[in-house]
């Protein structure tokens, strides 16, 4: 996720400049083009090319675009809430079992332990699969050797770590009044971290119409392509100033395809996507510390103004 800070500025403007320095060749080749289309074709100087029609024209691509990016904003948006209910349900699970899980036993101490950094094994194992990276990997320092083996073979990591979690907390709560209470509450809070799962993985598999992708883009070069035809005139003086002009107009169409695209998919490591690996951090240092622990991580920081 680029950050609001001049880095993260320098950081936009060189991804812009790093991504359209060919769209902007091929506009100003277009324009040049144009101009000399329209000295050998006098006819394409005519109503059906005029201001007032490409105008129209461009204002509905305007709309369309318009709507294609709120559309994939609503999904990162999404994905943003997801996760940060992903941040507030993990410390209330780690709260949970430190409170309902008491005794100094060596017995109570190893499974408060385990069920904590089981939770951040979960969370890391849920970022790597979001990303299609290794799961495992990211999740074994977090887990016991019981619960490695146990796990190995696992197609959903994140989901079958969840279900060892309650299958420990079924085991270990006492059959009475306090602990059926205790059991409830932490089952509740897990399934509200399914739910958040559920929501993750909508997204992620929920592809964007290809159509729409393609639609959009033919649409960006078919207005640049009458926006030149409309407005450069061979018969007057073509200014430095009117290519720069059509330059921008056009441009900004692309570059709002271009962030629709990248907001699209919040989940695929990408600058503008959503930063789970700094809120892993997050979750480790808070559910560490609220264990007890001194020797913490240190948060991830934003690199060039992108926080991961």
């Amino acid at each position: 996720m680029i950050i609001r800070n001049t880095s993260g500025i320098r950081t936009t403007l060189r991804m812009i400049l790093r991504r359209n320095w060919i769209t902007v060749l091929i506009i100003l080749g277009i324009e040049m083009s144009a101009l000399e289309l329209h000295r050998v074709l006098p006819a394409l100087k005519s109503n059906a090319f005029s201001e007032a029609g490409v105008a129209v024209l461009a204002g509905a691509v305007g709309v369309f675009l318009s709507f294609r990016f709120n559309e994939a904003y609503g999904r990162w948006w999404e994905a943003r809430i997801l996760w940060g209910g992903l941040v507030n349900a993990s410390r209330t699970f780690a709260r949970q079992v430190l409170t309902y899980i008491p005794g100094d036993g060596a017995e109570a101490v190893a499974l408060r332990s385990e069920l904590v950094r089981g939770q951040i094994g979960y969370v890391n194992a849920l970022r790597c699969a979001l990303r299609g990276e290794d799961a495992a990997e990211a999740a074994s320092s977090f887990l016991t050797e019981d619960a490695r083996r146990e796990l190995v073979e696992s197609r959903n990591l994140p989901t079958q770590i969840l279900a060892r979690q309650s299958r420990l907390l079924d085991q270990a709560l006492p059959r009475d009044t306090r602990g059926s209470i205790a059991l409830t509450r932490l089952d509740a809070t897990l399934a509200e971290i399914t739910s958040v799962q559920g929501g993750m993985e909508r997204i992620k598999n929920t592809a964007f119409p290809d159509h729409v992708l393609l639609v959009s883009r033919l649409l960006v070069w078919t207005v640049a392509i009458l926006v030149c035809l409309a407005f450069i005139d061979p018969i007057e003086v073509v200014y430095l100033l009117e290519f720069v002009a059509i330059l921008m107009i056009i441009l900004s169409f692309k570059l709002v395809g271009q962030l629709g695209e990248d907001l699209n998919d919040p989940f695929e490591n990408r600058p503008n996507d959503t930063p789970m690996t700094a809120l892993c951090r997050t979750i480790e240092i808070d559910l560490l510390q609220m264990h007890g622990e001194t020797a913490l991580p240190s948060p991830i920081e934003p690199e060039d103004g992108i926080l991961m």
